[in-house]
């Protein structure tokens, strides 16, 4: 009779043990899956906040690179810059002396022109008195704009042209009339003179250096497009017969 109570006794233990789902010493509970809506466990939130820390770093350091980069191109564009105006005024300065050299050589010819060996002799090897005289009053004008005594100059010139119309040296005397005018600043003068040059004497060799100061000056009053015009026709008509106000043109053209 024991007997049979203590296995019914056994019995109704192991069914109530059922019942309360226990596990026994080293067996694993089964855990159920996450439902939506339940809260993530502090692992995984230490996990979230490590990957947001690396990616901030990283983008923090791709800004810094990019603006050291953008400091580092910043300085090589000023250095950059300061090479080209030394280089800019490394061309103006030679345009100024090569400028310099022209008018000295175009100097050195008029007085080659104006001397009396130049004149055409007559018979007997005698220079006529009438070509004597053209010239010493050419070349006392020329004096005068060598010493920098510019109205002098000028008014001498004039009166040249006036009393010796016909004279080779008068286109002479008109053109660097025009040049002290340009000078002085009277740029309607000067414009006038270097004109007269290019319309009254087309073929005179010094019809060049007028067409190539009517641009110069037409550039002065602010006139580009017809400066450019006529730095042009200087360009077109006499490259390869006066190779040195060729150029002058062409560096006019370059830099406009």
């Amino acid at each position: 009779m024991k007997a049979v109570v203590l296995i019914a006794l056994a019995s109704l233990s192991v069914s109530a043990l059922a019942d309360d789902q226990w596990v026994s010493v080293g067996a694993a509970r089964a855990v159920a899956p996450a439902t939506p809506g339940t809260s993530v466990d502090s692992s995984s939130r230490v996990q979230v906040v490590r990957t947001t820390s690396t990616e901030a770093a990283e983008s923090n350091g791709l800004v810094a690179e990019l603006y050291q980069q953008m400091e580092q191109m910043q300085q090589e564009l000023a250095a950059l810059r300061d090479r080209v105006e030394e280089q800019d005024h490394q061309i103006r300065r030679m345009k100024q002396d090569q400028q310099e050299r022209y008018l000295d050589l175009d100097r050195r010819f008029s007085a080659l022109m104006s001397s009396p060996a130049s004149q055409t002799p007559v018979a007997g090897g005698a220079v006529p008195e009438a070509s004597v005289a053209p010239a010493d009053a050419y070349k006392q004008a020329q004096k005068l704009m060598y010493e920098k005594k510019y109205a002098e100059a000028n008014t001498a010139y004039v009166a040249f042209v006036r009393q010796y119309p016909d004279d080779p040296l008068a286109v002479n005397a008109i053109y660097w009339s025009g040049e002290i005018y340009l000078l002085q600043g009277d740029l309607d003068k000067a414009l006038e003179s270097f004109r007269s040059v290019v319309t009254k004497y087309p073929e005179h060799q010094k019809v060049p250096d007028a067409m190539y100061k009517m641009g110069y000056t037409l550039d002065k009053q602010g006139k580009t497009a017809d400066a450019k015009t006529w730095m042009k026709k200087v360009v077109d008509k006499y490259t390869g017969k006066a190779d040195t106000v060729v150029r002058l043109a062409k560096n006019y053209l370059d830099s406009h």
